[in-house]
């Protein structure tokens, strides 16, 4: 190959160790991809039914919709899982005035309380040696990047002329 057919030069993209989506993009991956083997292995459930029986165990008989914005997933991501769920008897839906309403059933809220330990244990893992001021500094910064999404999603509309 000639010089001309290729690129040499360094330095000129994000460096990794001062780039904070590369910090949580990694940690979520792990965290995620760890998370779902786990429970599948365990439970022969994944990451995503999980976070749909821990929506419905905090908000018993919600929609659809509103699990959706509480996990950050895809509407039909949720559906799918949400029919999964009813079909292996953990979750119930129900047409309360003219909404679609879900709940756990009591094998399902068994579920959640038995993967629930087990997540526990991981986040444990995860914040060892992390504790009091620097535990209380971290939630606030992770609170203060979650508020801040809001400013990337109006960058992302401008840069894509929306």
């Amino acid at each position: 190959m000639s010089d001309k057919t290729i690129v040499r030069d360094r330095d000129q993209s994000v460096s990794a160790d001062r780039y904070a989506p590369y910090f949580l993009s990694l940690i979520n991956n792990r965290l995620s991809w760890g998370a779902s083997q786990l429970y599948l292995s365990l439970f022969d459930l994944g990451l995503n039914e999980w976070r749909i029986l821990s929506a419905l165990r905090n908000e018993p008989g919600i929609q659809a919709l509103r699990v959706s914005e509480m996990v950050a997933m895809n509407k039909s991501v949720v559906s799918r899982s949400t029919r999964r769920l009813e079909e292996m008897g953990l979750a119930t839906a129900q047409l309360e005035a003219g909404k679609r309403l879900v709940w756990l059933t009591p094998k399902g809220a068994e579920m959640h309380d038995r993967i629930i330990q087990i997540a526990l244990r991981r986040e444990a893992a995860l914040l060892d040696g992390i504790e009091g001021e620097d535990l209380d500094m971290l939630f606030s910064l992770l609170r203060r990047l979650t508020d801040n999404l809001a400013k990337v999603e109006a960058v992302d509309r401008e840069l894509a002329g929306k």
